[in-house]
């Protein structure tokens, strides 16, 4: 197995467990926090698309990001440039409800878009540093840190769900 094989196949694996995790929330369901200061599954699953567009579109390739690129921030009513990263408490609380389909669709085009990047790559690329200015933040560095914090989101949302259906919280 290549390095581009395994990061698909983890990419991939995520992607399966994610579907399962969110595939019957309801809209009151993505909209729960568990606390005052925590992140909603919707946010959270937000997020998880916003970063990996992010990462892979702008900060990698230097293009514009799928979000905006296909007027996906258009139809969800929300900026261009937000991925959530430094949100406020009251931010988050306000974050509006997505619909999880067109969600889901998003995050399809930017997976798709990533899988065809990755399998354009040779070993040699791994290596690649794409912006002088993050020299720690070679390519293999950036596809480590995207499957490192999918997993933990997709576990998050996972554990969510399970505590708000558990009974235990207030949903």
């Amino acid at each position: 197995m290549t390095l581009t094989e395994f990061i698909e196949d983890a990419l991939n694996e995520e992607h399966e467990f994610l579907m399962e995790a969110v595939k019957d929330l309801t809209p009151r369901e993505l909209l729960w926090r568990a606390g005052p200061e925590a992140n909603p599954i919707g946010w959270i699953l937000w997020h998880m698309l916003r970063v990996e567009d992010m990462w892979i579109q702008f900060f990698i390739q230097t293009k514009p990001e799928i979000w905006e690129r296909d007027g996906w921030h258009q139809r969800f009513g929300l900026p261009t440039r937000d991925n959530g990263f430094e949100h406020t408490p009251e931010q988050v609380a306000s974050f509006p409800a997505l619909d999880l389909p067109e969600l889901v669709k998003y995050g399809d085009a930017v997976r798709a878009a990533t899988l065809a990047y990755l399998n354009g790559l040779g070993p040699e690329d791994y290596d690649r540093v794409p912006r002088e200015r993050r020299p720690e933040m070679s390519l293999g560095a950036i596809f480590r840190q995207i499957v490192g914090e999918f997993y933990q989101h997709q576990g998050h949302i996972s554990y969510l769900k399970g505590l708000l259906r558990s009974g235990t919280a207030q949903g």
